[in-house]
């Protein structure tokens, strides 16, 4: 089993790294959570009916009870969150509860937010059970859930107690869901490590397999990279901005396909736009763009999106929240030399788009 340690002012929490959930029990007596506390498993009907087996053998392991909500992004939202308000009152759950997120994304933000709200906040365990769980929101403190169709705008930040990752897990997530998680796991070789996109040229066909070692190694280094960037800017003010690089133009993207896109996909893309603008406004070396395209098409991740409408997909850009009165991108000077908050105009992301992915 692998751990990583996520520091944060006044603790740190682990991340527990392994193939299955044999080691659970040993993860909550590190963290001396004990039987005797009252803790409630939270998970999405998806996961529910793919894992029923697992959930209940934990339920009679550790006297838990589940609450189970209906997965997808349009669940996340303030009606989900009531609910689970609602049975956390009704099984008397209290300021020493503990909550256990099991699920993706979704699950885990929503979660997080609940824990971070009820009695002015209660522990949590994070279980992610997709690649973009594990390799991204697992860590960082992000909880929170969409409103009147804006991504994550109601939110705040609170740590789990620790995060358990089995990358079994994996063997049951659909192909397109872990495909485009990968173009998270390539953002992070681009901000950060040079050799770790190195890695992702030479194991990509063990990557694509799911062998649990090549898992094993991109979520690590995914993960250690997410943490040794966040420990200096834990609020999300400074230089933690460079985890949206590509996002900008993803979740644009994102809400402009209709969901016919998974995020990871989306934000792949937007890094080859945010590449283009790195060419021109920050004199990035232009021969990264042909490599990264080649490291996509090794890895099943699309290189190309048709934009019908450029003032609508504006208009979604626009109402990406990490932008005040003007357009801001997270560029690349060169190969892991971010540079964060640099302004952007309409006509350049226009011809950024026009050369990169349309």
């Amino acid at each position: 089993m692998k751990e990583i340690s996520v520091k944060l002012k006044d603790r740190e929490y682990k991340v527990y790294i392994t193939s299955s959930m044999d080691r659970f029990s040993q993860a909550l007596i590190e963290n001396k959570i004990k039987d005797k506390d009252s803790m409630f498993i939270i998970t999405d009907d998806k996961v529910h009916s793919i894992y029923k087996d697992s959930i209940e053998k934990l339920k009679e392991q550790y006297n838990v009870k589940e609450y189970c909500f209906k997965e997808g992004e349009e669940n996340k939202n303030i009606n989900t969150v009531q609910g689970i308000y609602s049975f956390l009152m009704e099984n008397n759950a209290n300021r020493n509860s503990l909550l256990i997120a099991l699920g993706g994304g979704v699950v885990g933000d929503i979660v997080g937010f609940v824990a971070s709200t009820y009695m002015r906040g209660i522990r949590y365990i994070n279980i992610p059970t997709t690649l973009l769980s594990q390799v991204d929101s697992s860590v960082g403190g992000k909880v929170g859930y969409n409103y009147n169709g804006v991504k994550n705008i109601i939110g705040n930040f609170h740590h789990p107690e620790f995060v358990y990752i089995s990358t079994n897990f994996l063997k049951t997530l659909e192909q397109k869901e872990f495909q485009g998680a990968l173009g998270e796991v390539v953002k992070y070789a681009l901000i950060r490590d040079s050799s770790f996109l190195n890695f992702l040229n030479e194991n990509y066909k063990g990557i694509l397999e799911k062998e649990t070692d090549k898992m094993i190694h991109i979520i690590k280094n995914s993960l250690k990279i997410k943490s040794e960037i966040i420990k200096d800017d834990l609020n999300d003010r400074g230089i933690r901005n460079v985890l949206n690089f590509g996002h900008t133009v993803g979740h644009a993207i994102e809400i402009n396909s209709g969901g016919k896109l998974t995020h990871g996909e989306a934000v792949a893309l937007g890094m080859l736009t945010s590449i283009k603008l790195s060419e021109n406004i920050c004199k990035l070396r232009r021969e990264l763009y042909g490599n990264i395209v080649n490291l996509y098409e090794k890895l099943r991740l699309p290189t190309k999106y048709k934009v019908d409408n450029y003032t609508l997909f504006m208009y979604a850009i626009n109402r990406d929240k990490k932008n005040d009165d003007k357009i801001k991108f997270v560029l690349l000077e060169d190969l892991n030399e971010p540079k964060v908050k640099v302004e952007v105009n309409k006509k350049d992301i226009i011809n950024a788009l026009k050369n990169s992915i349309s």
